[in-house]
């Protein structure tokens, strides 16, 4: 199976919702202490375009300082929106969680206490599989997710390598999603 093939098969259908009131984007890494690489950049910006449309929702950037770099994924995540014209009063930091597992059901915890309805994940297409078979495990109900193109870029220290290209982030992916069903995570 050609790789652009196996591609296809791996990324899920989205399921956009109709109304929300969060949109949740779990990291997938930063560049720099600054700057979030590109596809993160890449969810950040479909979230902000869905937000533009429901600007009562409220964007969830999800991940604490799982790289080493002194400062949360979720604080850069927010200052690259606030940079884009979302004002502050519409981000939230989960600042907490190093993984999956932890970006998820923080940010279900954080929607489940605001009530915010039709809560939404906005993932990289290539990672999208994994986050919803993670939040279905944690038992997340009346949700919906939007996935997002983007090209590889290398992210600070040892995320480099599992960010540098699609194909990488492929690989990672399918190797990430075969240890989440060993440890029960899906």
């Amino acid at each position: 199976m050609t790789r652009a093939r196996f591609t296809k098969f791996w990324t899920l259908p989205d399921r956009p919702p109709l109304d929300p009131g969060c949109l949740i984007v779990p990291s997938y890494a930063l560049k720099n202490r600054a700057l979030p690489t590109q596809p993160t950049r890449a969810q950040i910006e479909l979230a902000i375009a869905w937000w533009r449309r429901f600007p009562r929702a409220q964007i969830i950037m999800c991940t604490g300082d799982n790289q080493g770099l002194g400062v949360t994924n979720a604080r850069v995540m927010v200052e690259y929106a606030q940079h884009l014209g979302v004002p502050r009063a519409n981000l939230i930091e989960e600042d907490a969680s190093k993984n999956t597992w932890e970006n998820l059901w923080n940010a279900w915890q954080i929607a489940t206490r605001q009530n915010l309805r039709q809560p939404t994940l906005v993932t990289l297409d290539l990672y999208t599989r994994r986050a919803v078979a993670t939040a279905r495990k944690q038992g997340w109900r009346d949700f919906y997710w939007l996935s997002v193109f983007a090209q590889g870029e290398s992210a600070y220290g040892l995320k480099a390598i599992q960010t540098h290209s699609r194909s990488t982030i492929l690989c990672y992916e399918v190797i990430a999603t075969m240890y989440s069903k060993l440890v029960g995570w899906i």
